[in-house]
């Protein structure tokens, strides 16, 4: 089945940004998940830039952006880093990282610091293994998990996102 991966969906669509020396890149990500507590994988395309770059530094930044922002994350995650210069492009504007090398994106309602422990080389994609460093969210947005309606971006699949508009609790047993 050709879409059978968009039954996992949707998924927080993170703003991945990679730096090795003068070249810094970023790019929409949304294959990811948490591993143990401290530590997450993402998926990439090893034909990506953001690979080369993060191959090569060992490091990297998630970056959450509110949905106000889609045409920036939906920008950064079909253009090529190689091409032109996404930051610039964009206008995203970048902090430097707090425990890493890797810059984070000023404007981010949360990010992630990760240093890469473990690479799994698939058919075309890469599976990368990365303890977080470093995590920081903003209050407004996040108290133990994201609050309701705070407007993350959560891709479905193809062109189509959605958010966390609506809450529901399980009833509690007695």
């Amino acid at each position: 089945m050709k879409f059978a991966y968009r039954i996992l969906h949707p998924k927080l669509a993170f703003l991945l940004v990679t730096k090795h020396e003068d070249n810094t890149n970023v790019m929409t990500l949304a294959w990811h998940m948490p591993v143990e507590y401290d530590t997450i994988a993402i998926a990439i395309d090893r034909e990506n830039y953001s690979y080369e770059l993060l191959s090569k530094s060992k490091e990297f930044t998630l970056n959450v952006l509110s949905i106000d922002n889609l045409d920036v994350i939906w920008k950064a995650g079909t253009t090529s880093g190689r091409e032109i210069d996404k930051i610039k492009e964009l206008g995203i504007k970048l902090e430097d990282g707090v425990k890493i090398g890797t810059p984070h994106i000023k404007n981010a309602m949360a990010f992630l610091e990760c240093s890469i422990e473990d690479e799994l080389k698939l058919k075309e994609h890469s599976l990368i293994v990365a303890k977080i460093v470093h995590a920081w969210a903003d209050k407004r947005f996040f108290k133990e998990t994201w609050l309701e309606g705070c407007g993350i971006p959560m891709h479905v699949g193809s062109v189509f996102f959605t958010t966390n508009s609506k809450y529901i609790s399980v009833k509690k047993r007695r």
